[in-house]
């Protein structure tokens, strides 16, 4: 009797703090009201010490309140939850509107629980005066882009670009909840110096994780020229001419068994009826064998949430999300011959990525792998692995380590691997190395010396290193590289990390002719 008697007062003693515990634990005090403050570019203080903000926040219409409020995972007479605040955070900057997004808890006079959402606009009406240049190389474009239309989030835009193989007039609009419901359209019309195409978008998305229900329509429509290109020389680019004629129609509808604050699994259906063909221009008849009447598929994606909210990697001082989250995403496309191919292929996709956080830093990797199976065997496809490595080992610096390498088998004309002009190697012209085989990577340090000159602006240097190359399985791989510094600026009222450099760097390896040292510029690259 005394050892039982003991044993029962020894349990006791050991659950006593759990009790406690539990005790002490208190269910999350209910949302009694949700209020929204959204702020224009300028402060009402900066406003009324300079006429310059006070006039520039005239010029606009700040951001309404109810497409904040329409974005909420959390509303009034619910359990109030951090992880559902921090993903309303995330999917407010998503929208690309705010250059501040902030969610805080107060208590009101009489002692009630409120929510306060603060945002604060970005500049959103957007003068396109871009240009980047890669020694002789100069494109441009000019046009007007409002991101924020009359305040209510909507996108209309219309460009004019001279680039390296063609020029363009793209008109454009998005509207993320057309007439207030949950429906997403976007649409854009391009013409070309080479013919002409079109895109459209409508349906409901997943906006949360959450979110259960997704049913999307999409469309193509285009008749342009396509162009391959095939490096044979430094100073010898040889160009087949394709004319693409395309009108494609295709839906997806999935829902969601798990949809929680942090992960979900997502399932889902497809189907698309596609009339596409490449012809060469000088009209031999042949077209190219990658012609696809009908496809229906399925997939099934699984994501495991990993953000962190950090400033001064790509941008100034601005908020940026980082991704790290683990993700699998695996498809399969059947393109059967009563729909219209040649003969019955099998598409599997798999993508797969993760991220890992360490002390000032993060290292974050995916893969892609996708092709089309027929029973002759692989009639097409592609491996595309990217890896990079993010530190911040000073106060206002950045250094970056990016990693790309690829391999194709029978693409379809003008998608193969094409560096240069700020993509791959940045001190090299356009179409310097193409081909079905790639690997490049670069090494960027930057650091975000000033972000507050005259209160709108930020100024700072890089130091780079890229090396890399594309080729052709029957070609001797061939790589180039470059090493230099450059000026990083920025507008630090704008709505992302959004960039500009300008670069000066020393080429080597196969990829140049004649001059080493190099001018470029263009858009900062996100990483």
């Amino acid at each position: 009797m005394r050892q039982a008697t003991w044993w029962a007062a020894s349990a006791l003693t050991l659950l006593a703090p759990l009790r406690l515990a539990a005790r002490q634990i208190s269910p999350p005090p209910t949302i009694d009201t949700v209020i929204v403050v959204t702020e224009n570019v300028f402060s009402q203080t900066e406003a009324r010490s300079n006429s310059v903000f006070a006039f520039a926040n005239a010029l606009r219409f700040k951001t309404r309140p109810y497409v904040v409020r329409r974005e909420l995972l959390f509303h009034a007479g619910e359990p109030f939850d951090l992880v559902s605040a921090a993903e309303t955070a995330r999917n407010l900057r998503t929208l690309g509107l705010f250059r501040f997004v902030g969610i805080d808890t107060t208590r009101t006079p009489d002692g009630r629980f409120a929510v306060v959402v603060r945002t604060r606009d970005g500049w959103s009406t957007q003068i396109q005066l871009n240009a980047a240049s890669t020694g002789g190389t100069f494109t441009w474009a000019a046009g007007l882009t409002e991101i924020n239309f009359l305040g209510t989030g909507d996108l209309v835009s219309v460009i004019y670009r001279k680039g390296v193989d063609r020029n363009s007039v793209t008109i454009g609009f998005r509207t993320n909840r057309l007439a207030g419901t949950r429906l997403l359209a976007t649409g854009a019309y391009q013409n070309f110096s080479d013919g002409q195409g079109g895109s459209w978008l409508t349906g409901l998305p997943f906006r949360a994780f959450g979110d259960r229900l997704s049913i999307q329509y999409f469309g193509e429509a285009a008749d342009r020229r396509v162009l391959q290109y095939r490096v044979n020389a430094v100073d010898r680019v040889d160009t087949t001419r394709y004319r693409r004629t395309a009108f494609r129609n295709g839906a997806v509808a999935a829902i969601a068994p798990v949809a929680e604050g942090r992960r979900y699994l997502r399932v889902g259906v497809s189907a698309e009826v596609r009339r596409e063909e490449f012809v060469l221009e000088q009209d031999t008849g042949l077209a190219a064998p990658d012609t696809v009447r009908g496809l229906v598929g399925a997939f099934a994606e699984f994501r495991r949430a990993n953000f962190q909210v950090v400033t001064y990697f790509n941008g100034f001082g601005l908020q940026e999300d980082l991704d790290l989250s683990t993700s699998v995403r695996a498809s399969v496309r059947l393109a059967p011959t009563t729909f219209g191919y040649d003969r019955t292929g099998v598409g599997p996709d798999l993508t797969v990525s993760s991220g890992v956080p360490f002390p000032g830093g993060y290292v974050r990797g995916s893969v892609n792998i996708h092709g089309l199976f027929t029973a002759a065997g692989l009639d097409s496809g592609q491996v595309v692995a990217r890896m990079t490595v993010g530190a911040q080992l000073l106060p206002r610096n950045a250094t970056f380590l990016h990693v790309v390498a690829g391999a194709q088998e029978r693409p379809v004309p003008g998608r193969e691997f094409d560096l240069g002009h700020g993509i791959g190697p940045r001190s090299f012209g356009p179409h310097a190395f193409v081909g079905t085989r790639m690997l490049w990577g670069t090494l960027e340090h930057r650091w975000f010396t000033w972000d507050d000159l005259g209160g709108v602006l930020g100024l700072g240097f890089a130091g780079f290193l890229d090396y890399g190359g594309s080729w052709y399985p029957d070609q001797p791989s061939r790589f180039g590289g470059n090493v230099g510094l450059g000026l990083r600026t920025g507008f630090n009222r704008s709505t992302g990390a959004n960039t500009g450099r300008i670069d000066i760097g020393y080429r080597f390896g196969e990829g140049f002719a004649n001059r080493r040292w190099v001018l470029s510029f263009g858009r900062g690259f996100l990483f």
